[in-house]
Order: C-alpha cells, then sequence, then structure tokens
C-alpha cells in the first residue's frame, strides 16, 4: 500500500507540472514531459523551504501550501489560454506558441509519453523490488546514519534553517536540500520515514531514468536511442568489472584485482564491487547505478535526476532563447547547488554558454568569465589546491572508468570528420602535445585534447551534444590539475573532487555518448561500440547479485521497505528504546550518546528519531566544518556526564534524555553505575539492557 501511495502522489506532481514544463520546453520532442516530475518536486520543495525559513508557516504545512502553488500553477497556465482552447480551430492553434504545443503534443508524442511513463513506472517497481532485498539504512560503506538523521531531523521541524541533528544547538553547515525533497514525499504520502527513504531512492532513480530517455529522444528524435541515453547514464558501469571478470577467468591476480575462487555462479555471487570504485589510487569514484544500489540517500545521487533536468532546459533554451525557460533553468541551478554545492561550476557553465550562444549578449559570457576569476582567486587563497604529480590518473585508470564513452566519442570523431592535408598536421602537433605530457607525468592531457573538437562543434557548428562531451571532459581535466581543498589531507586531497566532479562528468557524457552512438555510420565502429557496452554491464550485474548479500551491508531477513527492521532484527533492545523515544520525546529535545565514529554502530538516535545528539560521527563534522577543539570539548564532557552525571554540563547542552545502550555499555562499562546513581536524572524507559534516562 505505501509503494502505491506514493507511486500516486508522484504521478499527481507529474500531471500539475506538465503545463509549466510544456511552457518551458514545448520545443523538445517530447514537449517537456520527461522534465514534469522533477519540475514539480523543485516547486514544492522551493515553496516549502522559503515559507519556513521566513517563519510564515511551519515545514509540514509548507509542503501542502507548496503543492497548491503547483496547483494553481498549472491552473493558470490553462486559464489563460481558455479562449484559444474554447474557440480556436486546430488551424488557429498554431498561430498561439502554447497551444501549438499542445496540438503538436498531443497529435506526435501520446505514444512518447506512454513510453516514458510505463518507463517510469517499471523502473520504480524494479527499483522498489530491489531495495526490498537490501531496505537496511545502515552504518557500513554507506552514509546512510547521516541521511537519515537529516531525513528525520527535517520531518521534526517547524522552521529553517535546519539545526545540526549531530551538533545539537548549531545550524546545520551541509548542504540538504535533497534531504528536504524527500521530505516532502514523505509528508504528502504519509508513509513511515525509513521506508519513505526508501521510496525516495527508487523515485529519484526511476526520474533519472525517464529524464534520460527524454534527452536521448530529444536530440535523436528516435525512441531507440532515447533507450540508449537512459541504459548508457543510469545503468551501465565501469568496464573494469570485465577485467575483474578476465582476472577471474585467467586464474593469475592482476595489478587490480584479486582472483575470486569457486564456480562463475559463486564468483557473481561474491563479486567484489568495492575494488572497481578504487581504480585510481587515494580515489573513489561511483555510476548512477552504483549510487542507487547502494540505497544511499546521499547528495551526490539525488542531483543526478535535478541536473539532467537542467540539461533538457538548456536543451530547449539552445533551440529558441526565453527568458521565462532561462529564469527556470536559473532556479534549477540554485537547487542544484542547495542539492549539492559542488553542483554550482557546471551547472553555471552550461546555463550561461548555452544563453550566450543563443543570444550573444556579453553578459552570459561574463557571467563564464567571473566565474574564472573567483577560480583564480580560490586558487591564490588556497582554497583550490594543485595536484601533485605524482598522484595524477594513469590512462589505464580512465578507461577502467570512461572507457566505453571514450570509445564511442572517439569513434564519432573519427566516422564524421572531412580528413583533408592540414589533419596531417594537427595529428604531429597532438602526438608531440602528449608526448611532452606523458613526460610530465599528466597522461589525461588526452583529455584535454579530446575536448577541444568537442568544443569546436558546439560552438560554430551548434552541436549542443558536443558541448555536454567537452564539459564531461573538461571536469575531468580540472581533477588532474587542482582539487578542491577540504579537510582530507595527503595522500587523499583530490578524493572529494575525482568522486564528486567524475560522477557529473559520467551524466553528461552518457547523454552525449548516446547522441554520438545516433550518428555513427560505420557498421564496425558501431559494433565495437556495443560490444563495449555490453562489457560495461559486468560490474553492475555483478554488483546487483552481490551486494544485498553483502555483510557491511545489513543483511535484513526480511523482504521490506522499512529500513530500521534490521536494527529490529539484530539490536531489539536498541530498537524499541528509539521507537520510544520517537514516540515520547517533544520536538527538539537532546539525546546524549557515546561519541560517534564513521561508517560505525553509532549516532543512532538522530537517525532514526531526528531527535539531535550532543556530537554524532565526529570526522563529519569535520568535514562539514567543525573546529577539531570544540569536537574534542564535547567528547570529553560527553564522557564526563556519563562516568560523572555533571549536571552542569547536561544544562550547557540542554540534554533531556541519556541513552544507555550497546555501544554506551562498551564504551563505558562499569562507569555507568554511578550515572544509575544520580539524583538529577531518573530511569524513563527499560527493554532489555538498554535504558533510557530522563534528566530532572
Amino acid at each position: 500500500m505505501d509503494v502505491l501511495i506514493f507511486l500516486i502522489v508522484l504521478e499527481v506532481i507529474g500531471l500539475l507540472a506538465f503545463p509549466l514544463a510544456l511552457t518551458l520546453a514545448g520545443n523538445l520532442r517530447d514537449s517537456g514531459y520527461s522534465l514534469a516530475r522533477p519540475i514539480g518536486i523543485i516547486i514544492i520543495s522551493l515553496v516549502a523551504s522559503l515559507l519556513s525559513f521566513i517563519r510564515l508557516v511551519p515545514l509540514t504545512a509548507g509542503v501542502y501550501a507548496g503543492l497548491l502553488v503547483l496547483a494553481a500553477l498549472a491552473a493558470f497556465i490553462v486559464y489563460i489560454h481558455r479562449c484559444d482552447l474554447r474557440h480556436s480551430s486546430l488551424k488557429h492553434y498554431a498561430g498561439h506558441r502554447f497551444i501549438a504545443d499542445l496540438h503538436r503534443s498531443y497529435r506526435k508524442t501520446d505514444r512518447d509519453w506512454l513510453i516514458q511513463e510505463g518507463l517510469f513506472v517499471v523502473t520504480f517497481l524494479l527499483a522498489t523490488l530491489f531495495l526490498m532485498h537490501k531496505p537496511e539504512i545502515f552504518f557500513g560503506y554507506s552514509e546512510d546514519f547521516m541521511n537519515a538523521a537529516f531525513l528525520q531531523s527535517l520531518l521534526q521541524t517547524d522552521y529553517l534553517p535546519l539545526l545540526d541533528p549531530w551538533f545539537a544547538g548549531t545550524g546545520l553547515t551541509y548542504y540538504y536540500l535533497g534531504h528536504l525533497a524527500t521530505a516532502v514525499l514523505v509528508v504528502l504520502s504519509g508513509v513511515q520515514a525509513t521506508v519513505g527513504y526508501n521510496l525516495a531512492v527508487a523515485t529519484f532513480f526511476a526520474i533519472g531514468v525517464q529524464t534520460a530517455f527524454g534527452l536521448g529522444l530529444n536530440l535523436t528524435e528516435r525512441r531507440l536511442y532515447g533507450f540508449a541515453a537512459a541504459f548508457l547514464t543510469m545503468v551501465s558501469g565501469f568496464p573494469a568489472g570485465f577485467v575483474q571478470l578476465l582476472s577471474y577467468l585467467s586464474e593469475p591476480d592482476n595489478q587490480w584485482f584479486q582472483n575470486v575462487p569457486g564456480s562463475l555462479i559463486e564468483w557473481f555471487s561474491a563479486f567484489d564491487f568495492t575494488t572497481a570504485t578504487c581504480t585510481i589510487p587515494q580515489t573513489i569514484n561511483f555510476y548512477p547505478f552504483f549510487t542507487f544500489l547502494q540505497g544511499d540517500l546521499h547528495a551526490h545521487f539525488v542531483s543526478i535526476p535535478f541536473l539532467l533536468t537542467l540539461i533538457g532546459l538548456c536543451l530547449a533554451l539552445s533551440k529558441k532563447f526565453s527568458w521565462t525557460t532561462f529564469s527556470a533553468a536559473l532556479i534549477v541551478t540554485v537547487f542544484l547547488v542547495g542539492l549539492n554545492a559542488w553542483n554550482l561550476p557546471v551547472s553555471l557553465f552550461l546555463l550561461a554558454w548555452t544563453a550566450y550562444v543563443v543570444t550573444k549578449k556579453k553578459a552570459f559570457l561574463f557571467v563564464i568569465g567571473l566565474a574564472g576569476c573567483i577560480f583564480v582567486a580560490s586558487l591564490c587563497v588556497g582554497l583550490v589546491g594543485i595536484v601533485d604529480p605524482g598522484r595524477r590518473t594513469d590512462l589505464s585508470g580512465f578507461l577502467l572508468i570512461f572507457g566505453v564513452f571514450a570509445f564511442i566519442s572517439f569513434a564519432y570523431l573519427i566516422d564524421s570528420h572531412k580528413f583533408s592535408r592540414k589533419d596531417g598536421l594537427i595529428a604531429v602537433s597532438a602526438i608531440v602535445v602528449l608526448v611532452i605530457a606523458f613526460l610530465l607525468n599528466f597522461p589525461l592531457a588526452i583529455a584535454a585534447l579530446l575536448a577541444i573538437p568537442f568544443f569546436y562543434r558546439a560552438w560554430f557548428g551548434e552541436e549542443y551534444p558536443a558541448l555536454l562531451a567537452g564539459i564531461a571532459l573538461l571536469m575531468i581535466t580540472f581533477c588532474e590539475l587542482f582539487f578542491i581543498n577540504d579537510p582530507y589531507g595527503p595522500p587523499y586531497e583530490r578524493m572529494n573532487t575525482v568522486m564528486k566532479f567524475y560522477l557529473q562528468a559520467w551524466v553528461f557524457w552518457g547523454i552525449a555518448s548516446a547522441y554520438f552512438l545516433f550518428r555513427i555510420k560505420n557498421r564496425i565502429l558501431v559494433a565495437g561500440a556495443i560490444v563495449l557496452i555490453i562489457i560495461a554491464v559486468i560490474h553492475p550485474m555483478g554488483t546487483l547479485v552481490s551486494m544485498p548479500n553483502t555483510n557491511y551491508m545489513g543483511e535484513t531477513e526480511t523482504l521490506t521497505l522499512d529500513g530500521s527492521v534490521w536494527l529490529k532484527e539484530q539490536k531489539p533492545d536498541d530498537y524499541n528504546a528509539l521507537c520510544w523515544l520517537r514516540e515520547t520525546a517533544k520536538r527538539g529535545e537532546v539525546v546524549l550518546e557515546a561519541p560517534g565514529d564513521a561508517y560505525s554502530y553509532s549516532s543512532r538516535v538522530s537517525a532514526f528519531t531526528g531527535l539531535p545528539t550532543v556530537i554524532g560521527w565526529r570526522t563529519h563534522e569535520v568535514m562539514w566544518g567543525r573546529g577539531g577543539e570544540d569536537i574534542e570539548q564535547r567528547c570529553a564532557d560527553i564522557d564526563c556526564m556519563y562516568t560523572e552525571g555533571a549536571q552542569e554540563r547536561l544544562a550547557k547542552y540542554h540534554v533531556r534524555y541519556i541513552f544507555v545502550g550497546e555501544t554506551e555499555q562498551k564504551k563505558y562499562g562499569s562507569d555507568l553505575e554511578t550515572l544509575a546513581g544520580c539524583d538529577e536524572i531518573e530511569l524513563a524507559y527499560r527493554s532489555g539492557n538498554t535504558c533510557v534516562y530522563r534528566v530532572i
């Protein structure tokens, strides 16, 4: 029933948002249908957050207000064209943009709509089915605890900005608009938060598949390449999986992967899905399907369908400039920054380039120049660092990640290029540059060289997909030269930069590759591309089979969408106490628990109740900009409160409840007897060995 209700909510949002999508992108083949649902979610989320931020209405009421605003926009768009709909003939419709778009949509794309809707629903249901086998909001190998804490806290709060659930009494310094979009869907559907968490993961993946299909359809006018775009962008994986298979078949280990003994079925069942994500030393990389299979509602995953939405709006803008469409694209850009601040450079560059090429207005070019000046300033003050040449990516690591896209793109350039005598000079120059680059330990200079013809085609040939490929290659090149300076020190200083930018590059390059595949005429090159695409299925297939059965992913015995069932099965005392806290404690009341360590069973109070705790996963707080001294001070105070009671410290952090479960018992042991005998607290709840004390 939860799945059905959630799906109905998504259908209603898509239906209400379609008139607006038609107005913004009616010049596309699908009339903006593939963009409707994410646009609707964006509107509701922004209205709810704005009304809550100015304290006009609580956040939950703001969600319903956002839905009313979306419905009012749809009604208004239909209302202002009522006379045309009522009195004009079909011939007269062609003279009015909206009516012409509407007429053309019904006449040409009704089957496209049905295919898209079927694709969305089937993808959503299949994704839900998979997540029933891996529903755990678990602490190992993912940031589920963090994301669940954000979601639960949003559902517990009335007014924004959101307070940090892992640093009680302070504002959250991390982006959380994606979790707010999830909260919107949970509120509208009325499902339990731990169920809505998984349904939201399925939703964002299904929206990404539909939007990618729409982009492929709109770029090629062919449904087959719509499916190709959806597959290449949202489903295909690293060619590294094929190397793993070769390693298994050839028996000896190679430099990347260790051999796994047993039959092929056993190999797939025990597939090592983590090694391929670390083929570039001291970094980690994901592709969209892998992030979905993780079931982690993190910002880099949630932003994928909305990044595709921005590409769709910019594509509509490239065909015919409209200030309305430009404004909508700008709003989506702002939303993307709230989802994941790492989206800002590429989103702004894409929008500014598109607007300038269409209008030739220098103001848009000025935006790109201003961004360049900000980058130089950031480099000077240390916000951006320079990559140590010894830690750059080698060519093999690059191909193990982007090999399929690289082949398709290079094949397209060869197939579509008209060779002349000057190409010899260009080839010699390119070879000289590459030799020098290899001597300087910069093998991915090849990515920079490959980007040049794509930007050339985008600028002079008005070939929009070439721009997407050029941007992807530019991001990859950036990661070889620079990194965004964050608390990670050497040798992991560029880990975040590579992970965040490579995933965005994957989205851009995947859409472009589908278009390139459509344009390649040489059958041998097409056959080679198809073989590589099949090879790219091995890693996602192996991950799909093995991930639900992996110990550090949770292993719930029950088929369910409730992400807390594993807790009920494996740690029933803690589960009962957390349920009691969720039902009993008032919003915002602080709960004391042991200091947390990343990817460990700790800081679980906020994850399953939304109530703030004094300190959560410490490394994450460091990543969010907290000072090390402040964190250590809180840890010391918590130790004192557990071992001595320390009434003044309890008052300092406004602690209302003290949680004593498995984690606290392991850390403090017999010292907890002092806590139990303290006059300032009383036992409020007990389940087996887990106790919750109330501060008097």
